[in-house]
């Protein structure tokens, strides 16, 4: 098995603690809701994706899409098809472990990838992914990012791409250095094989919060995307309290409300974004 093993060093627990910690500690439900700020401690690597990561992966895409109208299991076998491009977040194995015995779990903690959504236009699931953004965007944005959403995503000249950037539990943001690091280096591979990784716009879906108290200070759940909002060409938020199972919750004695983010970039703009993330990583 081709593996990256971009590794990210925490202090180990045992499997029964941490799953143990997981249940009462984990910032995040299993529809992505934010509950707490324990990091899960443990050792974790990137590897390509394969088709033992299915459900794992399917999991992780319905704490990002929720209970939208996207056929799930269909994305997740195009994100395991282009396996080289994209890394999921898994747990390190122990030495001696071969990793012909990991094919057997799918305990997948995170995936990041980028999918040409103009190239796969005709997928169904992409279809859905294509059609949502375009309702959400003339629900929520104004006239001018609704305008450029229905723009970029009509004219199949130019080609999209969707940054997927979703891990689980409290896994900590120093993992998205080594992740997208290889995602950078497989894009400029893939780039000079002529295959379809040169976009002219670049979809990024964040989850976020607000807090009853300020609703202008918005808390990404990816600390690292925090960056990312300002080099954005234009942005528009939708509120998910309906689709998320907790609506609202405590925290640090306010409440918090579940939003989604969605940033559109100027395609040429990856390295920048990349760079800006490793930024932010770092003066933590």
């Amino acid at each position: 098995m081709s593996n990256k093993k971009n590794k990210v060093e925490n202090v180990s627990d045992s499997e029964e603690e941490q799953e143990l910690d997981s249940e009462r500690d984990s910032d995040v439900d299993s529809d992505g809701n934010y509950v707490g700020e324990k990091e899960l401690q443990a050792d974790f690597e990137g590897r390509n994706p394969e088709d033992c990561d299915y459900h794992g992966i399917k999991q992780l895409l319905r704490q990002l899409f929720l209970k939208s109208n996207v056929d799930l299991g269909a994305l997740a076998q195009i994100i395991i098809s282009q396996n080289y491009v994209g890394s999921v977040v898994k747990q390190c194995l122990d030495d001696g472990i071969d990793d012909e015995d990991d094919d057997v779990g799918d305990g997948v903690f995170g995936v990041t990838t980028l999918i040409n959504i103009t190239k796969k236009k005709d997928e169904q699931c992409i279809k859905q992914i294509r059609a949502l953004l375009t309702t959400l965007a003339n629900d929520n944005a104004d006239d001018k990012t609704k305008a450029l959403v229905n723009k970029v995503l009509s004219d199949d000249a130019s080609q999209v791409g969707l940054i997927i950037n979703e891990r689980i539990l409290n896994i900590p943001a120093a993992i998205s250095v080594p992740l997208f690091s290889s995602l950078q280096s497989e894009v400029d591979r893939a780039v000079k094989r002529n295959m379809p990784y040169t976009f002219q716009y670049l979809i990024w879906i964040c989850k976020t919060y607000k807090t009853s108290e300020d609703e202008s200070d918005i808390l990404f759940a990816n600390q690292e995307e925090k960056p990312l909002l300002d080099v954005a060409i234009s942005n528009f938020e939708v509120d998910v309290t309906e689709q998320a199972e907790l609506s609202q919750w405590e925290y640090e004695g306010g409440a918090m409300t579940p939003y989604r983010k969605v940033l559109i970039f100027d395609g040429s703009k990856l390295n920048e974004l990349i760079r800006l993330m490793k930024e932010e990583v770092e003066s933590v």
